[in-house]
This record gives structure tokens, C-alpha cells and sequence, in this order.
């Protein structure tokens, strides 16, 4: 279902009676079949605030934008940020967690100063099994992201967690896979009544949540996807191109 020519966005599908999210970075694929995993940091939280990690990205990909990385020590790690998007269809406010994703936060505010997101646009609407429009990819092509990468943090446990208005990162199989791509769920996402979990599965680091502009959203979902990328799953047929993403001081730390 990859390509190495024409990589495909990290995103979600049905297969077979299951739903799975499928995962793309760079070409490759990750199956991240539905279960259950314990809330996880990848800070280290301590008086002094929190420590994060970069990992150099794969050198391979040239999708990639050459960023440099955030500071490593030090960083907020209590309270809220609000991130607000200037989109085609009207803005778009996420309240970041800096509680309980300090890295999440503290990279998306530094890719926000370096206007890494302006002129992009959200690239994969999910309409089937799972309810998901993604972004974060400057190169709008589901292969982008910046040159690092990070570990997984705030991971919700069993089916909780991907509910209207959450926030998400894509990943890719690596653990500390974690880079600029998002996705906002526009819809609960359903549970499997065989097994009571979650059609989504819980290893995508939840960041926040949408405080304003869910309309925007839900506009954006209810004309559809193309069907590219299969059925249900595609590039929104009512565009959403972002024209610039800011990110306010910590509230509430």
C-alpha cells in the first residue's frame, strides 16, 4: 500500500473486519492494530521543568525540511498553550497540553516560529471506520515532516482518548517517531463490540484538544474525501490550506 515514488500520507484505514492505522513516514508503512497501552511521558519532568530528546530524522527522505531542533533543557511543562491556525475555511485554535505532552508542545511551538506549517495544507480526510482530518505536513504529501523526531508521550489508555476534538500526532513504527503530522478527530471514534476497544489504536500521542473552530472542521469533513488513497480515505474534497500557525505563552502552569 506504500510507495517509495509517491509516498502515501500517515493516516488510518480499514482492513479486512478490523480497523487499523496505517502509518506512513517517508514510504513506509506501520500496522498499528486496535489495543491498549498505558499513559506514557517521554519528558523527564523535574524541578528545573522538562528534558526532551530529538532524534535526528531519516536523511533519506528528501520531503523533509531542514529545521534544526528545539531546546533541549528546561522547558514548560505544566499548564496549556493555545496554538491557533489561519486556515482557508476560517481558524482553527488547539489548546495544547503542556502538561502531560510538554515535548509535543514545545516542538510545535518552535516549528511555529519558524513558520514551518504557513502555506501547507491538511492532506488526508479519513471518513470511514475512523473519523480523522490530518495535517502538519509542509509538503502536503503525507511524506513530510522536520528533521527530527521524537518520542511518544501522554498515550491514552484502552478506549479512551480519541474523542471529538482531540488532537493526535501520526507516528511511524519507530517509538520515537513522532514528527509534525496531526490529526484532529471530527467524529468519536467507534469501539470494536467484540472487543470494547478502540477502532483507533491507542499508540498516538494525544496533544491537545480543539477549543475553537470545530465547525471549521466539521465543514471540511462533511464535503468528503476524494477517495485517492481508498475508500473513505483521501484528500479533502473542500481544501484546508493554512496560512499561518502561532503559538501563545504557557496559561495556567
Amino acid at each position: 500500500m506504500s510507495s517509495v515514488e509517491q509516498p502515501r500520507p500517515r493516516g488510518a484505514a480499514v482492513v479486512g473486519a478490523l480497523v487499523a492505522a496505517i502509518i506512513v513516514i517517508g514510504g513506509f508503512v506501520w500496522l498499528a492494530v486496535s489495543g491498549t497501552s498505558h499513559r506514557t511521558s517521554a519528558s523527564g519532568t523535574a524541578a528545573s521543568g522538562a528534558s526532551c530528546t530529538w532524534k535526528p530524522a531519516d536523511g533519506s527522505n528528501t520531503a523533509l525540511t531542514k529545521t534544526g531542533t528545539p531546546p533541549t533543557q528546561n522547558l514548560p511543562d505544566s499548564g496549556t498553550r493555545d496554538m491557533t491556525m489561519a486556515t482557508s475555511q476560517g481558524t482553527i485554535t488547539i489548546k495544547l497540553d503542556v502538561t502531560d505532552a510538554p515535548c509535543s508542545a514545545a516542538s510545535f511551538t518552535y516549528l511555529a516560529s519558524q513558520k514551518f506549517f504557513d502555506n501547507s495544507s491538511c492532506h488526508r480526510l479519513v471518513t470511514s471506520g475512523i473519523y480523522v482530518l490530518q495535517c502538519g505536513d509542509p509538503s502536503s504529501t503525507g511524506a513530510g515532516g522536520p528533521s527530527y523526531t521524537y518520542g511518544h508521550e501522554n498515550l491514552p489508555s484502552g478506549t479512551a482518548g480519541y474523542t471529538t476534538g482531540v488532537v493526535a500526532m501520526a507516528n511511524a513504527s519507530d517509538p520515537d517517531g513522532n514528527g509534525s503530522q496531526f490529526f484532529i478527530i471530527y467524529k468519536d471514534t467507534p469501539t470494536d463490540p467484540s472487543t470494547g476497544q478502540s477502532l483507533l489504536a491507542s499508540n498516538f500521542t494525544v496533544i491537545g484538544t480543539v477549543s475553537a473552530g470545530m465547525d471549521v472542521v466539521q465543514k471540511v469533513a462533511a464535503a468528503g474525501s476524494d477517495n485517492s488513497y481508498g475508500s473513505g480515505d483521501g484528500k479533502p474534497k473542500l481544501p484546508l490550506n493554512i496560512t499561518s500557525v502561532t503559538v501563545g505563552p504557557v496559561s495556567g502552569g
